[in-house]
């Protein structure tokens, strides 16, 4: 009897999380289906009394716009995963196996936690100065760099978690059979550390794909992402609560196909360093 009780508590704790955690993703998608004259109705329910698709066609239709920032959103989260995985994996594995002296590996490492950490909008203006001096601004490639200043250390600090874990026997015997310390990271390390590799391209792409702040403030027009259009639905006439809320069902439902597809490389990976040995 006791076992029934726990369970049934159980399951209406899971279910109650479900509803907090999937509700504002419902109502998301009810009022991209809302007709525009029911946002203006004080007696409006939570379903829609008819479906419509204006607001996607207004935003995705003929002559729109939004297919150029999917592409940038696209280019900018492939480009920054791609240049944060491949320096990133370099310098924890030269953090997890080069003894520097006075502790400074330990330094370099708390140094990259502490970029990651601090408040981005006190970066925001000089960022935009920089690019503007450097001749890309509204660029895509601005946009980029900007995304791998946050990335860049989130990367650093999961696989120096992982490498410091990497049993060093395995590179020894690389080493032993004459492998350079070139050999030893790509032949050894590298494969043996996929599921962590793959976690953190999995987050990597997820934070840069849902990042607003960086990309709003170097890129104005042409380099926009999508966090970034979906603001400009905020005018001054009003809120274009349709238009925004099919926007931001299209960019929430890439991230949840995406997550539901790696989720089991994410735990292997959260879960690879978390065993010494």
């Amino acid at each position: 009897m006791a076992g029934r009780v726990t369970r049934a508590w159980r399951g209406l704790a899971i279910l109650l999380a479900l509803v907090v955690a999937l509700l504002p993703f419902v109502v998301l998608f009810l009022n991209g289906v809302r007709p525009a004259d029911e946002f203006l109705s004080s007696d409006s329910g939570l379903i829609p009394r008819r479906l419509t698709l204006e607001h996607y066609d207004a935003v995705f239709g003929a002559g729109s716009d939004a297919w150029r920032f999917l592409g940038n959103s696209l280019a900018v989260a492939i480009s920054a995963t791609a240049i944060s995985l491949v320096f990133g994996c370099l310098a924890a594995y030269a953090l997890a196996r080069i003894r520097l002296p006075f502790r400074l590996s330990r330094v370099i490492a708390l140094a990259f936690l502490i970029v990651r950490f601090y408040p981005k909008i006190s970066i925001a203006l000089p960022y935009f100065v920089l690019m503007r001096r450097l001749g890309l601004l509204d660029t895509r490639a601005a946009v980029i760099i900007a995304h791998v200043g946050l990335t860049l250390p989130f990367v650093v600090w999961l696989m120096l978690a992982f490498f410091e874990v990497f049993p060093p026997e395995l590179e020894q015997s690389a080493m032993i059979d004459g492998a350079g310390v070139v050999r030893r990271f790509t032949a050894v390390v590298l494969p043996l550390s996929t599921p962590a590799i793959a976690t953190a391209a999995i987050l990597t792409v997820l934070l840069s794909w849902n990042e607003f702040l960086m990309a709003s403030a170097v890129a104005q027009v042409h380099a926009k992402t999508l966090p970034v259009r979906i603001s400009s639905f905020i005018t001054d006439k009003g809120i274009l609560w349709g238009d925004m809320s099919a926007m931001g069902t299209v960019i929430v439902l890439p991230v949840v196909i995406f997550a539901l597809l790696t989720q089991r490389y994410l735990v292997r990976g959260l879960t690879a360093g978390a065993v010494k040995g």
